[in-house]
């Protein structure tokens, strides 16, 4: 059981929304302590998952209450919503499109925000602090002295973040360069990670489900899954848009055997692998 304070620690809802949501009967606590602490489950935790990821698609709380409470029922308004979303998304490919017209034409110049060395300096310190020892001692073995590894580090990451198409992938998924540098430097706890690790674990085996139930990959049921794992992804990472870290993910499932056999292993399903990366494609229309 993990207290309101716990779950708005891993989930980044307020603790304030999670009372709003006991209030109005969206996601009541598993229970109450003696003390009057609401308590919540492994359940709980998967149904705010499930609400979460509404939200992300601008279904009103009224909306939800009504789909959480009754799935079977509420398909149709599922569908409408998801068009919705993917028009709004889109809209904003068509404005990248025309943005990248404009250029061409010369009209306007590309504006990146650049990455100073001294960013990178900072991000190396943060990598010193949260690595794992023996990745450490590796890396200074390998490179002679942390001074000379540092050095390599920081010039090859300088170069690796202000190449343009690279700063934009990143711009588009942090916001701002700033927010890549809070990302950066201000990685998820052990705890976050854990929750984040469990939230997919558990759309897999749903994914597993409906593979093995017969649905398509590009099913309402699968891609609502893989919107879910994406908003896991995206709440680890800090993201303001999860899109390319997700093509990244159907990419590398498509491109590399080795990734296949590992997650067709692990969950033991051939070809989950291949499901994954299609409903991710299906979910985000690429």
């Amino acid at each position: 059981m993990k207290t309101v304070k716990e779950v708005s620690r891993i989930t980044g809802v307020s603790v304030r929304t999670l009372h709003y949501y006991d209030e109005i009967g969206l996601l009541a606590p598993t229970k109450v302590s003696e003390a009057g602490y609401r308590l919540y489950d492994e359940k709980a935790l998967e149904k705010l998952q499930q609400i979460l990821f509404f939200r992300e698609l601008d279904i009103p709380l009224r909306e939800i209450q009504r789909i959480v409470n009754h799935p079977l029922l509420a398909k149709e308004e599922i569908l409408k919503q998801q068009k919705i979303a993917l028009n709004r998304k889109k809209m904003h490919l068509e404005r990248v499109i025309a943005g990248i017209d404009q250029i061409l034409r010369g009209e306007k110049q590309m504006n990146f925000e650049v990455f100073q060395k001294e960013d990178v300096e900072k991000l190396f310190e943060t990598f010193v602090k949260n690595a794992p020892e023996p990745v450490l001692e590796a890396a200074v073995q390998e490179f002679g002295s942390e001074e000379a590894f540092r050095r390599n580090y920081v010039e090859k990451a300088f170069q690796a973040y202000n190449r343009p198409e690279n700063r934009q992938i990143l711009l588009e998924a942090y916001g701002s360069k700033e927010g890549v540098m809070d990302a950066a430097q201000n990685p998820p706890g052990k705890e976050g990670v854990e929750q984040m690790q469990k939230q997919t674990d558990q759309v897999m085996k749903r994914l597993v489900a409906c593979k093995r139930s017969g649905l398509a990959a590009d099913s309402l049921e699968a891609k609502l899954l893989a919107g879910e794992y994406g908003l896991a992804m995206k709440r680890l990472g800090g993201l303001k848009e999860e899109r390319q870290l997700m093509t990244g993910i159907a990419d590398t499932y498509s491109q590399y055997p080795q990734a296949r056999e590992a997650l067709d292993g692990q969950y033991e399903e051939p070809g989950i692998a291949a499901y994954l990366a299609a409903a991710i494609r299906a979910f985000y229309n690429v």
